[in-house]
């Protein structure tokens, strides 16, 4: 778990420590991430590696949060824009994280999470199954499930509009994918991806 004491950093160390540990994944698999490397770009002893997290997977959440962040802004532009409608959201989703790919260095990062999430890393496993809590209290969005129009939707319960959130993220996860991993063209992909939100859309929208 991330400790207080990292988040009570001056903002250029803990910026610092973010920049080296993004550089880390971005060279490497994650069964090779080195800590050792990783304090000496951010400039830091080993000790106070641990005064800051508790193991490698904490850093699987920096960059998780991270990424998040710079989608921050987008989604809840969205929200706002469509009065909370789920599938605009999901596609504005899509084109923010296919925007990462022009970065060269968030490109890679990109290409090996998912890479290593679709052959099970344990690293990623244990992070995704145990301690990853979505967009909850992360920057300015608590839960996106909490901004959604539900007056948009056929299935009005909490329970099934986090299904809903729960299928329509798994075809995002599987379009991305492609994108970045199978390197399958952006465009083509989005189009495949669009067809399936109307697929989806149809059966769980008041308007379809």
């Amino acid at each position: 778990m991330i400790k207080k004491t990292f988040y009570n950093l001056p903002e250029e160390k803990r910026n610092r420590i973010i920049e080296a540990v993004m550089n880390e994944f971005a060279s490497t698999t994650t069964e090779k991430v080195s800590i050792n490397r990783i304090v000496k770009a951010a400039k830091i002893s080993r000790g106070s590696f641990y005064q800051y997290f508790d193991d490698k997977v904490d850093l699987v959440e920096v960059l998780m949060s991270t990424f998040i962040r710079f989608s921050l802004d987008g989604v809840n532009d969205a929200l706002r824009e469509s009065d909370g409608d789920i599938f605009y959201t999901y596609v504005k989703l899509y084109d923010i994280i296919v925007g990462f790919y022009e970065d060269e260095s968030k490109k890679v990062i990109l290409k090996n999470l998912f890479k290593n999430i679709k052959a099970n890393d344990d690293l990623f496993s244990d992070y995704m199954f145990n301690r990853f809590n979505g967009f909850d209290g992360i920057g300015r969005m608590e839960k996106i499930t909490d901004f959604l129009n539900k007056d948009k939707l056929k299935f009005k319960q909490d329970e099934d509009v986090e299904f809903l959130t729960q299928i329509l993220s798994q075809v995002l996860k599987e379009a991305i994918f492609n994108v970045f991993v199978v390197e399958n063209n952006a465009e083509d992909e989005k189009k495949i991806y669009l067809r399936k939100l109307e697929i989806i859309k149809a059966g769980a929208s008041e308007s379809a």
